[in-house]
C-alpha cells in the first residue's frame, strides 16, 4: 500500500517557508499514530524542515528521502529515483509518503490511500497540495474533531481490475 498522508487548509496549503503553518496536537498525534514503525518517504525539503524542527530525523520510523542531491542525509535511506524504488518494495508493506508537493505530484499516480487531515480554516503559505481528482477515490473514513476532519480516500479500481 502506497498511502500520503497530508494536511491541508480548507484552500490546499500544505506549507509555508519550509514548515507547517498551524500547530495541531491531535494532528500530530494521529500522524505518528499512522506512521510509527512504517516506512515514510519525503522530499528534501521536508527532511531538512522535521531536521530543523527534531533535531533528528522521525523516530522508530525508515525515513527515506527522494532527492537529486547527491549527498547523505543522517538517519535517511537516500533515493533518487520514486518508480525505480516503487517497483522494488512489496505492495503488502505500508509506504507513508508525507511530502512536499513534488513528492506528491510524482506518487500520485502510485498512490492507493490518502489520510487527510483537512483544516476548515485558511492559512498563509506558499506550497499548496497538487490538484486532486478525488472522483477516482472514495471517502471509506472520516472523522471530525473541532476544526480538523480526519479522511481516509481509498483509490476506486481501474475497470481492468
Amino acid at each position: 500500500m502506497i498511502a500520503f498522508v497530508v494536511a491541508m487548509d480548507k484552500n490546499g496549503v500544505i506549507g509555508k517557508d519550509g514548515a507547517l503553518p498551524w500547530h495541531y496536537p491531535k494532528d500530530l498525534k494521529h500522524f505518528k499514530e499512522l506512521t510509527l514503525n512504517h516506512r515514510v518517504l519525503m522530499g528534501r525539503k521536508t527532511y531538512d524542515s522535521i531536521i530543523q524542527q527534531l533535531g533528528k530525523p522521525l523516530p522508530k520510523r525508515e525515513n527515506i528521502v527522494l532527492t537529486t542531491q547527491d549527498k547523505i542525509f543522517k538517519g535517511a535511506k537516500v533515493i533518487h529515483d520514486l518508480k525505480s524504488y516503487l517497483e522494488t518494495i512489496p505492495k503488502e508493506v505500508p509506504l507513508y509518503i508525507i511530502g512536499g508537493k513534488t513528492v506528491y505530484e510524482a506518487a500520485l499516480p502510485y498512490v492507493d490511500r490518502l489520510y487527510i487531515t483537512h483544516i476548515e480554516k485558511a492559512y498563509e503559505g506558499d506550497t499548496y497540495f497538487p490538484k486532486l481528482d478525488y472522483s477516482q477515490f472514495n471517502l471509506i473514513d472520516k472523522k471530525t474533531d473541532e476544526a480538523l476532519i480526519f479522511a481516509v480516500y481509498k483509490r476506486k479500481a481501474a475497470a481492468h481490475d
